[in-house]
């Protein structure tokens, strides 16, 4: 008989004890998890968890209630209710400036729900959806009307069929938060238009990556956003960790990655950052096609590969018949591919890196908000720069309260920015420019560690 079979309140010492298992490494071992104060038992529910097993496999042993609430529907605690198995006899109530800083925003998101700031504007997003859309039609009408003759035109085409994937990018993460619309299967059908269909990016692969970086954001060994190694290393826990794991048996391969490459990581960020569209879009494809739809919904599965072969057929056939010759036929394709990589890669390293990272064991003492807060860093911009970053220049407002609509962000910064300052709660908010030195600067001082590092290694 199973703990759960006989068991209806459990103490915190119990709960240690039942998820140490999974902590060292057993598969088979049970996983809890707490959500206000009840006590629930996942492990038949991880493979048919909506949201991906990786996302719930971060909270295991831990209180999960900030990030259930943050990221679900009320709906979900009908599925949550088949699982529970008890109450938590011993909890208690934290007096730490952390958890009072988190109670308030628990207040202050309730309240900012009555007020209406979680319901979307459906005219801004039918601007938006448009918008983006005529940047299409107009990439695509320039390359068709002068693709043949003029290689200013293919170019321009190109950057501007590239900034059109970079914009679908941050509507279909909009409507993948479930931003838009009451009814989470009409949010799904814009993502799989606007990210597989119109982007190339599947929306499963997508969501399986991003759920989990928001459950656990900048914690190392957790959040995929980070785990970029051998390309990149952010941090001294994964630079540590990468050149530990060259130990055993290192190939020729990665010994000259470690000795050659990643001490001189600031130098070529650049140049690798064009080529982050074309890695996604790769990754899309070999997730979509060997581990299928998020929620193992067959049809699901179909819609994203009919639409993902969609995407990459009409991209082919444009290229190949509206450009004169092979030379331009490269060229739309490399500067379009490059343009998005950049305009993507960059705001992405913008929301958190050069950010803390955070120890799986220091997370689990602090609380999800203070989390949230530290490692995100907003950057204040002109209404332009808003358009460019998609809104992703509220990382924080984003990140505390993801279901919100972008348009809202604005509206709330001075709130949450007002409850930081109250708690002592590092706040960061900066510049484009300055921001983006922050990011070479932590790049510069992973690279020197990386070549102390490979000194000792070999």
């Amino acid at each position: 008989m199973s703990t759960s079979d006989r068991q209806s309140v459990f103490t915190l010492k119990e709960l240690e004890l039942i998820n140490q298992k999974h902590r060292d490494g057993d598969k088979s071992a049970m996983k809890f998890i707490i959500i206000d104060r009840k006590v629930y038992d996942v492990t038949e529910f991880l493979e048919d968890h909506p949201g991906g097993a990786q996302v719930l496999l971060t909270h295991v042993g831990k209180d999960a209630s900030d990030v259930f609430h943050a990221m679900h529907p009320e709906s979900a605690y009908e599925i949550l209710n088949n699982y529970f198995v008890g109450d938590v006899k011993d909890a208690h109530v934290k007096e730490t400036p952390s958890a009072q800083f988190a109670s308030e925003m628990r207040q202050l998101r309730d309240q900012l729900k009555k007020e209406g700031y979680f319901h979307s504007s459906k005219a801004y997003y039918v601007y938006k959806v448009l918008s983006t859309l005529a940047l299409c039609a107009a990439g695509l009408t320039l390359l068709y009307a002068y693709g043949h003759t003029s290689t200013l035109a293919v170019v321009a085409s190109a950057i501007i069929v590239g900034i059109f994937w970079q914009q679908c990018g941050w509507l279909a993460h909009d409507f993948g938060h479930h931003q838009c619309f009451e009814d989470r299967s009409w949010n799904d059908v814009l993502v799989v238009f606007l990210g597989n269909f119109c982007q190339g990016f599947s929306l499963s692969w997508w969501k399986n990556k991003h759920n989990t970086h928001h459950a656990s954001t900048n914690v190392h060994g957790h959040d995929p956003d980070i785990d970029t190694a051998p390309v990149l290393l952010w941090d001294e826990y994964a630079s540590a960790a990468y050149y530990a794991s060259l130990d055993e048996e290192p190939t020729m391969i990665s010994r000259f990655l470690a000795e050659s490459v990643l001490p001189h990581q600031t130098r070529y960020y650049f140049f690798v950052l064009g080529f982050a569209r074309l890695s996604w879009a790769i990754q899309s494809l070999l997730y979509s096609f060997k581990q299928g739809a998020i929620n193992k919904s067959h049809q699901l599965n179909l819609f994203e590969r009919f639409c993902l072969v969609s995407h990459w057929t009409l991209f082919t056939y444009c290229t190949l018949a509206w450009c004169s010759n092979v030379y331009h036929m490269i060229l739309f394709f490399l500067v379009s591919q490059a343009t998005t990589g950049y305009t993507l890669a960059l705001v992405f390293a913008l929301n958190h890196n050069g950010m803390p990272v955070i120890t799986e064991e220091k997370a689990e003492s602090m609380e999800f908000f203070e989390i949230q807060v530290i490692t995100g860093r907003d950057v204040t911009l002109s209404p332009l720069g808003d358009w460019f970053m998609g809104g992703l220049n509220y990382q924080i407002e984003h990140h505390v309260f993801p279901n919100m609509p972008r348009h809202n962000l604005p509206k709330v910064k001075p709130m949450v920015k007002s409850l930081c300052k109250k708690y002592d709660i590092n706040y960061h908010d900066t510049g484009f420019l300055k921001g983006t030195l922050e990011v070479l600067k932590t790049l510069d001082i992973t690279s020197k560690l990386s070549l102390q590092l490979s000194k000792k290694s070999f």
